[in-house]
């Protein structure tokens, strides 16, 4: 079943039942909370769902909702990456706090960032030649090439700290029969890349810890020139918990499906039964348009 994410309205709605109901009346009954949600709109989205016995939570985005230390919300506002004690420890104390929600509201799977590596966000000046029309160009791919090599000499610790944080992260998990999807990021710089997600699969992969395909995060690091989107499902599908699903113009994501450049053919492939698909669209994506996206899903199997 398709489900959608509370990010869509998640902004304007800030009653939890309004927000909710900006949901279920378009026919959506899965739905992903995110992290821009805070505890008073939690609690009137419980409320709400104490009288739709028809409506499930299958997923919620870490960190969730929005601390107690926090004024506003965000899924990288702690970093699990990070080789400050006092960060990792607040990334690893709140995500467990969204693991034990996601039990209490029966959800399935809760989504983590996992972070980013301390450089310059060079990924803006790819936006520019991407813009101009160079990629491919000498330019562009030595810009890609300094990217790289950037990341891999200020990388630190980083990947330690991720194997670290996970193996609290998994224990909790098994501890409340949660499985947790580590997405792949939009920007270059962010945790974990390629390679990384290979480490922590290989260590924790036959445990609760699998991966999130973020459709339109993959879509860009294929259109930026980093990696081709399958090669990541084909690497990593066979962990796959579930998908963000919609679409990407160039390096614009979170559109409705079926206007940009993501094969969702080829994100077919790759689904199992149990696949928990969620649309992730950006505000600005209008009601007729988000169900034309889903119309589009729908005509393609995606149910």
């Amino acid at each position: 079943m398709l489900g959608i994410s509370t990010v869509w309205k998640s902004g304007e709605c800030k009653n939890g039942q309004e927000l909710m109901e900006s949901l279920t009346r378009l026919g959506f009954r899965e739905i992903e909370l995110e992290y821009r949600i805070s505890e008073d709109t939690f609690e009137e989205i419980k409320q709400f769902l104490k009288t739709r016995k028809d409506t499930n939570i299958v997923s919620i985005h870490n960190f969730f909702p929005i601390p107690d230390i926090h004024e506003t919300g965000g899924a990288d506002i702690f970093h699990f990456s990070s080789d400050d004690v006092e960060e990792r420890s607040l990334a690893v104390k709140y995500a467990i706090k969204t693991i034990q929600i996601a039990s209490d509201m029966g959800a399935r799977a809760v989504v983590l960032h996992l972070g980013r590596v301390k450089m310059d966000m060079l990924s803006q000046e790819l936006f520019r030649l991407y813009d101009t029309g160079m990629v491919g160009s000498d330019i562009y791919v030595s810009k890609l090439d300094q990217i790289r090599v950037l990341r891999d000499i200020q990388k630190g610790k980083t990947l330690d700290m991720m194997l670290l944080s996970m193996d609290e992260i998994q224990k909790s998990a098994e501890r409340y029969d949660i499985n947790i999807g580590i997405e792949n990021r939009y920007f270059f710089e962010e945790c974990p890349d390629f390679e990384e997600m290979a480490v922590i699969f290989k260590e924790f992969g036959n445990g609760r810890i699998g991966y999130w395909h973020d459709a339109g995060h993959a879509q860009v690091q294929e259109n930026l020139g980093f990696v081709r989107v399958e090669d990541l499902l084909d690497s990593y599908g066979k962990f796959l918990i579930g998908f963000h699903l919609h679409d990407v113009k160039g390096y614009s994501d979170h559109h409705v499906p079926g206007i940009g450049d993501v094969d969702f053919e080829l994100l077919k492939k790759y689904t199992k039964k149990n696949t928990i698909k969620i649309l992730e669209i950006h505000p600005r994506e209008t009601e007729k348009d988000l169900m034309s996206g889903v119309d589009f899903l729908r005509n393609m199997g995606f149910e």
